[in-house]
């Protein structure tokens, strides 16, 4: 029983360990943001108890001119966000204060220190929209304590008292803070706040009107700084409930692509390039209309969709060809040859029969067909009148028609086939063309001697060769 409690215990914490490794980590976890941040900012603190800043108390002409307005005020802060929606500030300041009423009024300092919670207000709230934030409003509430210094006057400047004789007052504070934040980069933000603080009694201003506690405003500007990565960004700024509902969004709008095929080409909208693909026209695994000679011509629309890889076409398809060789421009290192001219493959004029020559070498263009046909397309008619002019401005050069085909279907079928596809052409340039019938012969090779492999466009062929 021993031993099988043993052999349990082991399988447990294996599967434990196991369960552990396959743990992964999304976008969301803590460990993608900046936590902490330093701030400072620097503003203007005014009174609002019984003896207030002179906005709000009342101030006689005898009362000095410095007294009753904003004082400055200086704070800085340590944060740490456990979360996007919540984390905890320490907080310390010095401020200057003076306050008035009637033929009173008073100034003085207080130093104060004080520990609040955060809550992100920016991430309570669902806006039906997820995007890169750079601001975050912030509230704040706490608990800590002050160091006060005040000394009270009456109008003419007579004395009426001090907080604690010689010493500074202390006493606890609750402090509520509203912040709104602007992110500057990864490593800095813009902060602009409200502070107010309530203090514990009401004797802050040297003066007491009721039971009423005093208390302060800060309106503060400054900056802070985010410790960690310069990759990673302050996790203030993240909104986790609206990265989840846009993904929701985002997976119905993708299942609807899905199951939708607009055009009905086979593909469906979330994998469909092109979603107006007209009817009964081949498309790719992307749903584009296809391409085989890559020309930028979907084959729909292409008049020759047969032209050789990097040649320049017209906006039909058809390749450049300015002298009508047989070989496009952008591979023909002669382009001015004469009409009629023998040319080798790169379009450079070769001796012709006539000249004794016999035309060994020259190039003429293949005729191309597709699959299972012997039917000469009209793209190929270009290539059938360079072959004719060239026949025609040699008349003593006979030329051997071959048909192939590709590698689909029997073997002596394809022999059959590639056999008419050279009569076929042979038949169009004796019929369309006026060439003599004696000075073309036919043979056929089938699908032996594939000229490129894995394209069966270009294996089905008939080739043109100078006897």
């Amino acid at each position: 029983m021993k031993r099988l409690g043993l052999l349990l215990g082991g399988l447990l914490l294996t599967a434990g360990l196991n369960a552990q490794d396959d743990v992964r980590y999304s976008e969301a976890h803590r460990s993608n943001f900046k936590h902490w941040s330093l701030g400072l900012n620097v503003g203007a603190t005014a009174a609002l108890g019984d003896a207030a800043s002179y906005f709000f108390g009342e101030k006689t002409d005898a009362m000095p001119s410095g007294v009753g307005g904003f004082e400055l005020g200086l704070r800085g802060n340590l944060n740490y966000w456990f979360s996007p929606m919540m984390g905890l500030t320490g907080s310390a300041g010095y401020h200057t204060t003076s306050g008035t009423d009637v033929n009173f009024y008073f100034e003085g300092n207080y130093i104060d220190a004080d520990l609040s919670l955060n809550f992100n207000l920016s991430n309570m709230f669902l806006y039906g929209k997820d995007y890169n934030r750079k601001h975050a409003m912030l509230f704040s509430i706490g608990l800590g304590a002050t160091s006060i210094d005040a000394d009270g006057y009456l109008e003419d400047g007579t004395p009426t008292g001090s907080l604690g004789g010689a010493d500074r007052s202390f006493t606890t504070v609750i402090p509520l803070q509203l912040t709104y934040k602007r992110q500057l980069n990864n490593n800095w933000d813009l902060d602009i706040l409200y502070k107010h603080t309530f203090m514990s009694y009401d004797i802050a201003d040297i003066y007491t009107e009721g039971a009423t506690a005093d208390f302060f405003g800060y309106l503060g500007v400054g900056a802070a700084y985010n410790f960690g990565s310069d990759e990673k960004t302050s996790i203030v700024y993240y909104s986790p409930f609206e990265g989840v509902f846009a993904d929701m969004t985002e997976n119905k709008n993708n299942y609807d692509k899905l199951v939708n095929d607009d055009d009905g080409d086979g593909v469906s909208n979330l994998f469909d390039e092109d979603n107006s693909t007209p009817a009964d026209v081949n498309v790719g695994p992307n749903g584009a209309p296809l391409d085989v000679d890559g020309d930028g011509i979907p084959d729909y629309l292409d008049a020759d969709p047969f032209t050789a890889k990097g040649a320049k076409v017209d906006d039909q398809g058809r390749m450049v060809d300015s002298d009508n060789d047989g070989v496009g421009d952008y591979m023909d290192a002669e382009p001015n040859t004469p009409a009629g001219a023998l040319v080798n493959f790169k379009g450079i004029s070769v001796a012709s029969a006539t000249s004794g020559g016999g035309g060994v070498g020259a190039y003429l263009p293949s005729v191309f067909f597709n699959f299972n046909s012997a039917t000469v397309t009209d793209a190929n008619y270009l290539r059938l009148a360079a072959i004719a002019n060239a026949m025609n401005a040699n008349p003593n050069v006979k030329v051997v028609l071959t048909g192939y085909t590709d590698g689909t279907g029997p073997e002596e079928y394809n022999k059959k086939l590639g056999q008419r596809r050279a009569d076929e052409v042979k038949q169009e340039l004796v019929q369309v063309f006026g060439i003599d019938a004696a000075r073309i012969e036919t043979a056929t090779k089938g699908e032996s001697n594939p000229l490129a492999n894995g394209r069966n466009n270009v294996n089905r062929r008939v080739d043109v060769s100078v006897k």
